[in-house]
């Protein structure tokens, strides 16, 4: 019964290349995959040449993680029968699955002259050279595929290289040529980025608006987005990114951040206070809120959260100086408004002499 099945199960994944058109297989034991192998080698030893057989080979050999044995089997045919249209595609397949992206380049350049892969495959050529860091190759190749290629995949693909190979230049000019093909593309992020920082901050904040409309970001963008904004001196816009992420202490505290910058002191305060609410015993969100009030001259409130912080937190030095230094304050402030009381009111006009 167990040998009808695997005779089953290997004729039903023999009717597709398991690299080409990629199925759902069940999660079967690796005793099971051992067998089918067994199996699959005692075919190939009546019919070597058969392609297909060679690619369950190689199914199954992934299944057990023998990624040597999968190459083991490519070599075995072309050892055989020598390098063949068909193995050059296997070897690609495989190459590419697993990302040996070395070993893919070899192969192109060993190879193209007489199967013309470069030509048929382009955009994996070109993948192939950045990945393995052939920077000149890989931008020779790029002007050459944008002559006859500019859909805007075709500016996507290459503007996404471009910014691999950390070419600037050349990223922000095929990105201003997909915006105006297609301002939705997911690129759009790193063309608004990227504009902000060559200093084209208006049209950079343009296209960053059109990107977050169309993909809501996640909360890392957010602070990235506000960061970017705050940087620019667009507070407000920064702001009101974050606001609705005040759950989360590091937009909170951002925020604050803003707002004092912003010279809105009551603001900071209330956006602070939410994190002391959340938890009374932040020794962070005391020590923030106890320097504010403290550098806005309030310091009975200063001293407040300074001295609950002490509290807590008895081995918080900062907070003992800060207090001492906060209380010789208070005292040289009640010392000057004593003194400025002894000061004798000047005369306006002259005593009358009384006869």
């Amino acid at each position: 019964m167990k040998g009808s099945f695997l005779i089953v199960f290997i004729i039903l994944i023999s009717c597709v290349s398991p690299h080409k058109d990629k199925i759902e297989v069940p999660k079967l034991h690796a005793g099971f995959y051992s067998a089918a192998l067994e199996e699959i080698n005692d075919k190939l030893k009546s019919d070597p040449e058969n392609d297909r057989l060679v690619d369950q080979k190689i199914f199954y050999c992934e299944q057990l993680n023998w990624p040597t044995t999968c190459i083991s089997a490519l070599d075995a045919q072309k050892e055989m029968f020598g390098m063949s249209n068909q193995l050059v595609r296997q070897y690609m397949a495989y190459y590419q699955i697993h990302d040996h992206f070395r070993a893919l380049l070899d192969l192109f350049d060993s190879w193209d002259e007489e199967y013309g892969i470069k030509t048929e495959y382009p955009s994996l050529y070109i993948d192939c050279l950045v990945k393995s860091r052939k920077q000149n190759r890989a931008k020779r190749e790029l002007r050459s595929y944008l002559i006859s290629n500019q859909s805007a995949d075709d500016l996507a693909f290459a503007s996404s290289k471009y910014l691999m190979l950390d070419d600037t230049a050349m990223a922000v000019y095929n990105l201003s040529k997909l915006y105006k093909l297609n301002p939705n593309d997911e690129l759009m992020w790193e063309y608004g980025m990227l504009l902000i920082k060559l200093g084209y901050n208006d049209l950079g904040v343009a296209v960053l608006k059109d990107y977050t409309q169309n993909y809501p970001l996640q909360f890392d963008r957010k602070l990235v987005y506000a960061s970017v904004l705050r940087g620019i001196d667009k507070k407000q816009e920064a702001r009101n990114i974050l606001m609705a992420e005040l759950d989360k202490d590091t937009a909170t505290y951002l925020v604050a951040d803003l707002y004092v910058e912003d010279q809105q002191w009551d603001s900071a305060a209330l956006i602070l206070e939410r994190l002391i609410e959340r938890d009374s015993s932040d020794r962070k969100a005391l020590w923030r809120i106890g320097r504010l009030y403290e550098d806005r001259g309030w310091l009975l409130y200063a001293m407040r959260y300074l001295e609950q912080l002490e509290e807590l937190h008895p081995d918080d030095t900062l907070a003992s100086q800060r207090i001492e230094l906060i209380q010789r304050k208070i005292a040289y402030l009640q010392r000057l408004k004593f003194e400025e009381n002894k000061i004798p009111a000047l005369e306006l006009e002259p005593k009358k002499i009384e006869n």
